[in-house]
């Protein structure tokens, strides 16, 4: 399963465009996930990180069983989340939206789930709406660097190039060890030359 994390650097990945870092970080999530589960029996229970003696489940059906859960549990933060990363995951990104919405509504505190929202409606092109939520989680948490990382592409997809060097050097002094921080650093100055010509 995802950390939370690693799902913040599949989506900014995707958002991005597969910037190397995101990319990178996404395939080292891949790999420590639990094995797929092969419905014609091939995987234990045990390997796909099911309980022991767990009928298989294939993806639909995973599916169809998260949708349940999280329609049965409306109150319950974790499942909901859950069923909206299980969306991104199989690229239903409008649905994916929709359920991080009912996360953010039930812990409007939570700046991971905010941020991922935020990332996700800027994939669907609902651009204001995810800069709200970004700034909002980074108002909660003035070094949430998600966030500061989702307002950083805003910016240079506006051509904010002064606003977005000040997120860079926040992002920078808030976790210098940042894994897309080349990345970003290598945007803003491409973005840089573009506006200077």
């Amino acid at each position: 399963m995802f950390s939370s994390r690693n799902i913040h650097f599949a989506i900014l990945g995707i958002i991005l465009g597969a910037m190397s870092g995101y990319v990178f970080a996404f395939y080292q999530a891949t790999a420590a996930a639990p094995p797929p589960i092969d419905p014609t029996g091939g995987a234990s229970s045990e390997a796909s990180g099911m309980p022991a003696n767990h009928p298989q489940v294939n993806e639909e059906e995973m599916m169809a069983l998260l949708k349940k859960a999280a329609e049965s549990s409306p109150d319950q933060p974790e499942v909901l989340s859950r069923y909206a990363n299980q969306l991104f995951q199989a690229g239903k990104l409008e649905e994916s939206a929709e359920w991080y919405a009912k996360v953010v509504a039930l812990e409007p505190k939570n700046t991971d789930v905010r941020s991922l929202f935020g990332a996700v409606l800027w994939r669907i092109g609902k651009k204001d709406e995810a800069r709200t939520q970004l700034q909002t989680a980074l108002t909660q948490d003035p070094k949430h660097v998600p966030s500061m990382h989702g307002l950083f592409i805003i910016a240079l997809d506006n051509h904010e190039t002064a606003t977005a060097s000040a997120l860079l050097a926040r992002i920078e002094k808030a976790e210098p060890d940042y894994p897309g921080l080349a990345d970003l650093k290598a945007r803003l100055a491409k973005e840089s030359t573009k506006t200077s010509k």
